[in-house]
């Protein structure tokens, strides 16, 4: 089968290019011909044969609100992705096209040339972009559906793309323009990570009958059980540094636990700020970014994990990686979380934004380490049962066949 990925990044940035990389390889192993289109970047992994880039781009939190004006018209409709998209189109023929999250850096103009010539196409609901300006429901420092049904206004009057006003207007002129232009019309099958991404994308009006359920796949690494004992108790977080991952919540949780460590790694708008704070909080270990196998190292050492995110997370790698380390998880109550982390069975669950319950499910794994073996224990089976990469990949091409058939 010939097999084109697209997403805006290829090289490995978060949750979704992990997705994204994971997929490619897990494809071409099975004897499957992949395909790419991104964005050109330096960090890109190596391009095969038909890998195509466009022009980069800057959208980031940092990038002042004129230089994204200059880039208005490519956030609308990008234009040369879609000359990259058409290109691959004659050049590569896919027989099946899988989009990620093309977000504003290729925009969903590269769906366009696929549902023009019937080309089947289908999409990983890795956010709620379709539906939501800002991507991840989430506005001001809790979950936020106020543009459902289109209202894509509401987004540019409570200012919730990256908490600026200017870029918020940018959003819902994007949002209006892609609704007009019927934008995701091509797709013929989403697929959700996740139970709840599920439900929540039918309520957002996406039919049952073109919707998939396919929790992503996490290959476990090479087995060192003495890196599964605890050298010594800290308690680990590791992702994004942002209002929605819940950082603002480190510090009283570190005093809270305190004197035990809780080792913090990441990066994100609220890097600065996580810095500055680590002066005053004694236990709380900022380390900065580092790289995946010293993440890896970390959290395997970690006597428990915290994910106390605000936002609907779509999966939570950073909550099935560490179960399935066999490390005891403390996580919020909601999006996808639960699925992953059954209170009192695989982890412990406390309301989302209550730094209070968070310190208390931490103190009583650190008082229990029976119970922290056991839960870790349950935990990894469960991570090992539903995000089998074999059997992701079995879901995977049943998806690309039911869409190719459809066609």
């Amino acid at each position: 089968m010939r097999v084109l990925l697209i997403n805006a990044f290829h090289y490995l940035r978060g949750g979704v290019e992990r997705t994204y990389l994971d997929e490619s390889r897990w494809l071409t192993a099975a004897g499957h011909e992949v395909a790419h289109l991104a964005t050109r970047d330096p960090r890109n992994v190596a391009a095969g044969r038909w890998d195509r880039f466009a022009p980069a781009a800057d959208f980031g939190e940092g990038a002042p609100l004129g230089r994204q004006l200059a880039q208005l018209p490519r956030a609308l409709w990008s234009e040369p992705a879609r000359r990259e998209a058409e290109a691959l189109r004659v050049a590569f023929r896919p027989d099946i096209v899988h989009v990620h999250a093309p977000s504003r850096y290729l925009t969903p103009s590269v769906l366009a040339p696929f549902g023009a010539h019937g080309v089947p196409l289908v999409m990983t609901l890795h956010d709620f972009k379709p539906w939501c300006t800002n991507r991840i429901l989430f506005a001001h420092g809790a979950p936020c559906e106020r543009c459902r049904g289109g209202a894509h206004w509401h987004a540019a009057a409570i200012a919730c793309v990256q908490d600026s006003r200017g870029k918020s207007v940018i959003g819902s002129l994007e949002a209006y323009s892609h609704a007009a232009r019927h934008a995701y019309a091509p797709v013929r099958r989403w697929i959700a990570p996740s139970r709840f991404v599920h439900d929540k994308a039918v309520s957002l009006g996406v039919p049952p009958g073109m919707l998939d359920t396919l929790l992503h796949g996490v290959a476990p690494q090479a087995d060192d059980p003495a890196a599964a004992v605890p050298r010594e108790p800290y308690v680990f977080f590791a992702g994004r540094l942002s209002l929605e991952k819940g950082v603002r919540l480190l510090p009283a949780i570190a005093l809270r636990i305190a004197p035990v460590p809780l080792v913090v790694t990441g990066e994100g708008p609220l890097g600065a700020w996580l810095e500055a704070q680590a002066h005053g909080v004694p236990n709380l270990a900022w380390r900065g970014h580092l790289d995946d196998a010293q993440v890896a190292a970390l959290r395997k050492r970690a006597a428990v994990v915290l994910v106390p995110s605000l936002f609907y997370e779509h999966f939570g790698y950073s909550a099935a990686e560490a179960l399935l380390d066999a490390r005891p998880v403390v996580a919020s109550r909601i999006g996808a979380l639960p699925e992953l982390v059954a209170d009192d069975d695989t982890g412990l669950l406390v309301p989302p934004d209550d730094a209070h319950a968070a310190a208390e499910a931490v103190q009583r794994l650190l008082a229990d380490p029976a119970l922290a073996a056991r839960l870790g224990a349950a935990g990894a089976a469960r991570v090992r049962e539903l995000s089998d990469p074999a059997r992701h990949l079995a879901g995977l091409l049943a998806i690309y066949q039911q869409a190719i058939a459809a066609a």
